[in-house]
């Protein structure tokens, strides 16, 4: 597959460090197949929404929130691995446009069982907000690094914000879980980045771990909230 004909990712030529099989499918492999934990997780979500329906809290309570966060986790994986396996700006834009579907989900979802969100809102809320992203990285992609890392910390703010405020009980283990395997990924991330960890044709590599790493950040966040007992804020 030719993929010189589209339009680049931003980050070329100095993207990551796994070097690039000119002339394939699949440019970055490593980089591209760790996204299956992203698309396995979301199908988990996604179809099996109504045995996690169980109304021990809001995020249980309506099969719409596991199928959208399964939506969300899905179009991670598959839009990190096109823009892995082509290095292109229309899959670079798909990649960083998932990751704000799952971090504007947390933030949307807070809003809305504290109460200041009814389903409407939050919908609203959600897209809109994901949309108005998505417009901000298609002209002006530099921006996408910083955007995201903003929406990760407003929403661990967020959230320790109603644990300290509210009380909520839940199970912490899980939240301790998710932030300790992204502060991990976000480690070996910028390993790889900046070329201190590094081996371009090694079956594995510091970026693929950022993949298998935030994927399971992904989901224990979810078992975080989840975890959550029903009428507790």
């Amino acid at each position: 597959m030719d993929w010189t004909s589209w339009r680049p990712a931003t980050c070329l030529p100095d993207c990551w460090c796994e070097a690039a099989r000119t002339g394939a499918w699949i440019l970055e492999p490593v980089n591209a197949w760790t996204n299956l934990l992203f698309i396995l997780a979301g199908l988990v979500f996604f179809f099996k929404a109504r045995s996690l329906t169980n109304k021990t809290n809001e995020l249980n309570s309506l099969e719409i929130f596991p199928r959208l966060y399964g939506f969300a986790l899905v179009f991670v994986g598959l839009g990190s691995f096109f823009y892995h396996a082509s290095q292109t700006f229309i899959g670079q834009w798909f990649d960083v446009f998932g990751m704000y579907l799952v971090s504007m989900f947390y933030i949307s979802y807070n809003f809305y069982r504290t109460r200041f969100f009814k389903l409407n809102s939050f919908l609203i809320f959600y897209f809109s907000s994901c949309v108005v992203l998505g417009l901000i990285i298609n002209y002006y992609p530099d921006t996408r690094r910083w955007l995201f890392g903003m929406s990760i910390l407003f929403t661990l703010i967020q959230t320790l914000w109603i644990q300290k405020r509210l009380a909520p009980q839940m199970n912490k283990y899980f939240l301790a879980g998710a932030v300790t395997s992204y502060g991990v990924a976000q480690t070996v991330w910028l390993l790889d980045k900046n070329r201190v960890w590094c081996d371009p044709y090694a079956w594995m590599n510091g970026h693929g771990l950022w993949h298998l790493l935030t994927g399971l950040a992904a989901v224990l966040i979810y078992l975080y909230f989840r975890s959550e007992r029903k009428q507790t804020i």
